[in-house]
């Protein structure tokens, strides 16, 4: 388990690298008077492991931009995908000027994975408004465009990034969804419609796509008061559970499944779960560690627990 002494962390992405493992993650300090406003003050945390499990500090990778910027409130979560003699980090912004309330996605670029620098076309993906919901439709108050997950598909020679929003739908409701882009040069994006929208949650977020032995993958993650009641019966178990929901699909783009629950519980203790292949070729699962019995929030990344693949295409956490 790490929890940092003078931080929280939360929201966390993951790249293998020489036998290394970069855990990218947000964070801000542990001693704010409420939890909740680590939300508004995070910047972007980096530590390096080589068993997942002890983890050493490296300091803040990535912070908010100067005042005046479409960055300059607070860096939300984000993806690293490695590219020609350099790495690639998408990520999340939000501004002072909107009170935080738009949700735009940045392109930063480094050589070593310790020093990056913002690019200077920033933001390079917005919302597409004509498929997506505004901040003026939204339960939140808040244009949901955020926690991009960018994969680069070898067949086609380009790159898509999955991406939390809310589907244009006219009603106040579930339309939490997860959209997604395409782009030739992580630069220049074309925002397609929605690879998902079950119409179960309001919000659907922090996704990772994984393929194992030919079958797609789709992870994400959703508070239990997300889910559509009304409907038990088309979520995995019964009852909503906060935690994170997998879906699977033969196809890249899908139609993905029902979803299904990977891992989580009713006070929200494992949340924003990835999938990572361990030292060792075995797939694991690492969780950020929210709310414990007491109420207390925590703000740590759990241990590595093993996940099996099973044959009906579910996941199992042992």
């Amino acid at each position: 388990m790490y929890v940092p002494k003078d931080h929280y962390l939360w929201d966390f992405w993951v790249i293998n690298r020489q036998g290394k493992y970069h855990l990218f993650y947000l964070q801000a300090p542990r001693d704010l008077p409420d939890p909740e406003m680590r939300h508004g003050l995070a910047t972007v945390g980096h530590a390096i492991s080589s068993d997942l499990q002890h983890w050493d500090y490296l300091g803040t990778a990535l912070a908010p931009g100067s005042r005046g910027a479409w960055d300059d409130r607070a860096i939300w979560t984000g993806s690293v995908i490695a590219g020609r003699n350099r790495f690639f980090m998408l990520y999340t912004g939000t501004n002072v000027e909107e009170g935080g309330k738009i949700q735009r996605i940045g392109l930063a670029f480094s050589n070593d994975l310790r020093d990056w620098t913002k690019h200077p076309a920033n933001p390079v993906i917005k919302a597409d408004l004509t498929r997506y919901e505004d901040e003026i439709a939204s339960p939140f108050s808040e244009q949901a465009w955020r926690d991009p997950y960018v994969v680069y598909c070898k067949s086609e020679n380009v790159f898509y990034t999955f991406i939390t929003a809310r589907a244009k739908g006219g009603a106040y409701g579930n339309y939490g969804c997860i959209a997604i882009a395409r782009s030739s040069d992580l630069l220049t994006w074309k925002v397609l419609p929605p690879v998902s929208t079950p119409r179960d949650f309001m919000q659907m977020e922090i996704p990772q796509y994984v393929m194992h032995q030919g079958r797609h993958y789709l992870l994400f993650s959703a508070d239990k008061d997300w889910i559509e009641h009304s409907k038990p019966e088309e979520t995995d178990p019964p009852r909503p559970r906060t935690g994170t929901y997998f879906m699977t699909s033969p196809r890249f783009r899908g139609p993905y499944s029902r979803a299904r629950l990977l891992l989580g519980d009713k006070i929200g203790y494992h949340y924003g779960a990835k999938l990572v292949q361990a030292p060792g070729g075995s797939w694991v699962v690492l969780t950020w560690l929210g709310q414990d019995k007491t109420g207390t929030f925590i703000g740590g990344l759990s241990d590595p627990m093993l996940v099996h693949f099973r044959s009906d295409g579910s996941l199992e956490v042992i």
